[in-house]
């Protein structure tokens, strides 16, 4: 699904508006018809970023997608230290998601 065109598109959004470090997908939904119908992104960002909360609202308002898309976002230094924390989010979407951009570490 990693090489679907809306999920692509608004990856490339993401990358415009905040230069993420990584870009994770975390979920997506299919019909029965096979086409996307919603899908999660986890966005790993810089620690200088202010705030999280308001990086996430403004992508929202400048991203605009066919598809319902929701948004995750971590500052590296908290996804650094919770990505191998046994039972977090983070450690599951770590395992568990597939790299859009940027690469595992």
């Amino acid at each position: 699904m990693v090489d679907n065109d809306i999920i692509l598109g608004v990856s490339e959004e993401i990358q415009k508006l905040c230069r993420p470090t990584a870009i994770i997908l975390i979920s997506n939904k299919i019909n029965t018809s096979e086409e996307l119908v919603s899908f999660k992104l986890l966005v790993i960002v810089d620690d200088s970023c202010a705030s999280t909360s308001e990086l996430e609202c403004a992508m929202y308002m400048k991203i605009d997608s066919d598809v319902p898309f929701d948004l995750v976002l971590y500052k590296q230094s908290e996804w650094d230290c919770l990505k191998n924390e046994i039972g977090t989010f983070a450690w599951k979407i770590n395992n568990s998601g597939v790299y859009i951009y940027g690469q595992r570490l």
